[in-house]
């Protein structure tokens, strides 16, 4: 597992005690962008018990929270990062996977 991709699962678990969390590198979509300024272009499903009875734009601010250093810290590790936040009972219900 490329190691960005280890930092940010790892984050996401400990921070929200995510139950699951699937990383997508795409950054290989952006090389050239000038803006991107360093750090890589994610796309992130993470499920967690966390996001039960709070609103959408809450569990995103859980995801950019748990990620803060990484995304305005220095060395940037994150540009830019798509988010999907998924509760247990969503997930299994999406995925057939037990809650």
């Amino acid at each position: 597992m490329d190691p960005a991709v280890q930092m940010i699962d790892q984050i996401l678990k400990e921070k929200l005690e995510a139950s699951h969390v699937d990383i997508i590198d795409e950054s290989y979509l952006h090389r050239g962008h000038k803006a991107a300024g360093g750090g890589g272009h994610y796309a992130v499903t993470v499920v967690s018990a966390r996001f039960e009875n709070t609103n959408l734009i809450d569990q995103r601010r859980l995801v950019y929270s748990a990620l803060d250093d990484q995304i305005n810290g220095s060395p940037k590790l994150i540009h830019a990062i798509q988010i999907k936040t998924l509760t247990p009972k969503q997930w299994a219900d999406q995925s057939g996977q037990p809650s």
